[in-house]
């Protein structure tokens, strides 16, 4: 077996030009396969991994979807606010730990700020219950400080003590509606890379995201009176004066931790209820994976697209190899005329395309994660995903059993063809 083995490796090394061009084909197909299904684990689980030990997020009844997307991807916006009287009423029941309110609405060169509380650091986790940890400064204590994330500091060149300008509005140019320069921010933190939307996100305190909008009586509609100017709402919250201080009346909507896991349904139940405000609690997970539900679609055809890259570099497999096997009657013969049988001959041609087929994975899996690990700390930063590809899942091995398989019957139909020629033409060929 090992004469036939090696026997094999000398063939394919003789062929070498259309081997190496075979090879690459198999290899540019194992490399997309196995790209897109690295890349579809990759982004499931940085979605999946976006909010964790988080019980409940309540917002304004619309659609769980609509609430999840904005609340923790910052993706589109809420259709009205949830008041403070809603959010004190779900702190005050027994069965909840804590509240964490959030408000959104406003923009720092194209990335989201989240106005909400110092607790949201402290009790927001990501990944299977990592907390929130800054590389550099403090969590902000002030109404004129703002933490940023990884990401957003990079890609602006941020550092401590940085001026930092918000605007009314997140629009995708990244310049808002109307830049807040009366009130500047002063950057105090940097979030350490999570692989998560925090990377690209701005944090300030809800008494500042308010103080922004002091001076702006004409943005959205007023509470009361048209020449009451101590009390205004938008789509960041609505805000009033007491006292010469700025007092938050409603939030975007808040996150929530039970003191019991198993009260969440209960208190999901009696927040969805309330006869106040029209709220809306889900809970993250439920909703992750009705999100990945209607995202299924695009998986499978990204799925379904590889596997037929994979079939197409088979084929080009089988036809290479069903060529030149129409070619080698005179090895064929000299094989015969030495007593190498049927089985000697199959497995001769199947050693072949074993090679070809190994030689094709390795260098494919080879540049795909060489390839990812180069692209990581890009892809981390535009996308903020966490790209692990530094483990082979079983997955992986099971991919690969089944393509050296199929090159083995590959191979093996394609010496029948041989075979066969080498029996009818007999030792008379002409050359």
């Amino acid at each position: 077996m090992s004469d036939i083995l090696f026997l094999a490796v000398r063939s394919v090394w003789h062929r070498r030009i259309p081997t190496i061009l075979t090879m690459l084909s198999i290899s540019l197909s194992v490399a997309l396969f196995v790209g897109v299904e690295k890349t579809k684990d990759a982004t499931r689980d940085a979605f999946s991994g976006a909010i964790s030990r988080v019980d409940l997020i309540v917002g304004p009844r619309t659609g769980s979807l609509s609430l999840l997307l904005y609340s923790v991807f910052h993706v589109g916006s809420p259709t009205h606010n949830v008041s403070m009287k809603s959010v004190e009423y779900a702190r005050s029941r027994p069965e909840v730990n804590w509240v964490v309110p959030f408000s959104l609405g406003d923009g720092f060169r194209g990335f989201p700020v989240v106005g909400t509380t110092p607790d949201f650091f402290e009790r927001y986790k990501y990944r299977d219950g990592y907390s929130i940890s800054l590389s550099t400064g403090h969590v902000f204590a002030g109404d004129s400080d703002v933490v940023v994330g990884s990401a957003v500091a990079q890609t602006l060149g941020l550092h401590l003590g940085d001026r930092v300008v918000l605007s009314h509005g997140h629009t995708e140019d990244g310049d808002g509606f109307e830049k807040h320069e009366d009130h500047p921010f002063e950057l105090v933190g940097i979030i350490a890379p999570t692989g998560s939307p925090l990377d690209k996100s701005v944090y300030v305190s809800l008494v500042g995201l308010g103080e922004i909008h002091r001076g702006l009586g004409g943005i959205g509609e007023h509470d009361g009176d048209e020449g009451d100017s101590d009390k205004h709402h938008d789509d960041h919250g609505s805000f009033e004066e007491k006292d010469g201080k700025l007092v938050v009346t409603s939030v975007s909507g808040f996150f929530l931790g039970a003191k019991n896991r198993m009260d969440s349904l209960n208190l999901q139940r009696t927040i969805n209820t309330y006869d106040g405000d029209a709220l809306l609690a889900i809970l993250p997970g439920m909703a992750m994976g009705e999100l990945w539900k209607n995202l299924s679609m695009f998986e499978t055809a990204l799925s379904v697209v590889s596997f037929f890259v994979v079939v197409a570099g088979v084929l080009g497999l089988f036809v290479s190899l069903y060529i030149i096997s129409g070619q080698r009657q005179r090895e064929m013969m000299v094989l015969r005329a030495v007593g190498a049988g049927p089985s000697a001959i199959f497995a001769l041609l199947a050693g072949e395309a074993l090679c070809l087929v190994a030689g094709g994975v390795v260098l494919g899996s080879g540049v795909m994660y060489i390839g990812m690990n180069i692209l990581k700390p890009w892809i981390e930063t535009k996308f903020s995903v966490n790209l692990n590809v530094s483990g082979i899942k079983s997955q992986d091995l099971i991919f690969a059993g089944c393509l050296l398989m199929v090159g083995c019957l590959v191979g093996v139909l394609s010496s029948v063809k041989a075979y066969r020629s080498a029996m009818h033409d007999g030792l008379g060929t002409k050359f």
